[in-house]
């Protein structure tokens, strides 16, 4: 802090140094950073004791044997209490933090998240002053340390999460020191497939891994169509889906591959001459695809639950 100045003069000069929007998101930091050591302390063990039970109910096999099912629903059961807590305590507080700020509309997604903030931290990156680059840095420090020292989603936020980190990492990103990813301890990983009898193989051998799965959509729909599509539509869009215990949520899709998320994080790439307006158009093109989505969504249940 500077030398003489209180903490209620330190904000109002943060305030008026630094644009809404992004101070915004700073708040939102400091709400991370604030709650962080109760939610290592408390709440990630219980995360760990919860993904430790989806593990042995993913070996189970209910509809097959008698002892499997009533196995299934003791399970079912400790998952349900124990989740209690942190939906109470960690999903709800957070979300309603976000949509207080305005950093988040409402969607199921959260993709509103990177939609609604792009465009300013575009506009700051442009324009800032010395003083800035200095806040910027604090906040990416507390950022980058929350993230990695909880690395969870909490089981309710991979959604979340992976937006939040797409923002964060457009506005971090431009102000480093190193050509490292410093999102890199936290990122999802990727794994690529071929087929849906190596994704199942995958998905028993990484359970609770912050992890994702690659498959090209050739190989759920078969070979693509040689007809070139307007240059707009090349704009590369992936889709994923995030199993979060009982829940499957839906992501983006790609000309190239789709996204067969099992983890914590996701990040989707854009090869683009002008960045920020395809990132922002990729994240309102959804409802266009909603549809195609569902059916490659009903493909993969519709294996995994014949192999279970």
């Amino acid at each position: 802090m500077r030398n003489g100045w209180t903490m209620q003069n330190e904000n109002k000069y943060l305030d008026e140094m630094i644009p809404q929007k992004i101070q915004l998101l700073f708040d939102f930091i400091d709400f991370l950073d604030k709650n962080k050591t109760n939610y290592i302390e408390k709440y990630i063990p219980l995360c760990n004791e919860i993904n430790d039970l989806f593990k042995q109910r993913g070996v189970l096999k209910p509809n097959e044997n008698y002892k499997d099912k009533h196995s299934y629903d003791k399970i079912q059961k400790q998952i349900k209490e124990k989740s209690e807590p942190i939906t109470e305590n960690i999903c709800k507080p957070i979300t309603s933090k976000l949509k207080e700020l305005g950093i988040w509309l409402g969607d199921d997604v959260y993709t509103s998240i990177v939609s609604n903030n792009i465009s300013e931290i575009s506009d700051f990156k442009r324009d800032f002053s010395e003083e800035d680059t200095q806040i910027v840095f604090q906040y990416k420090q507390k950022y980058l340390s929350f993230r990695t020292e909880t690395n969870s989603d909490f089981l309710c936020f991979s959604f979340m999460f992976s937006n939040l980190d797409e923002i964060m990492k457009e506005l971090f990103d431009y102000f480093k020191d190193t050509k490292e990813n410093e999102f890199d301890k936290f990122e999802t990983k990727t794994i690529k497939v071929g087929y849906f009898s190596e994704l199942e193989q995958n998905i028993k051998e990484n359970t609770g891994e912050n992890v994702k799965y690659s498959i090209l959509n050739e190989n759920v729909f078969g070979k693509k169509h040689t007809t070139q599509a307007p240059n707009i539509a090349g704009i590369k869009n992936e889709f994923n889906v995030y199993n979060m215990g009982d829940k499957i949520k839906i992501g983006d899709i790609s000309n190239n591959s789709g996204q067969i998320t099992f983890g914590k994080d996701n990040k989707t790439e854009v090869n683009s001459n002008d960045d920020i307006a395809k990132k922002s158009f990729r994240w309102q093109k959804r409802d266009t695809i909603i549809t195609t989505i569902i059916g490659i969504i009903a493909l993969v249940i519709a294996y995994l639950s014949i192999k279970n």
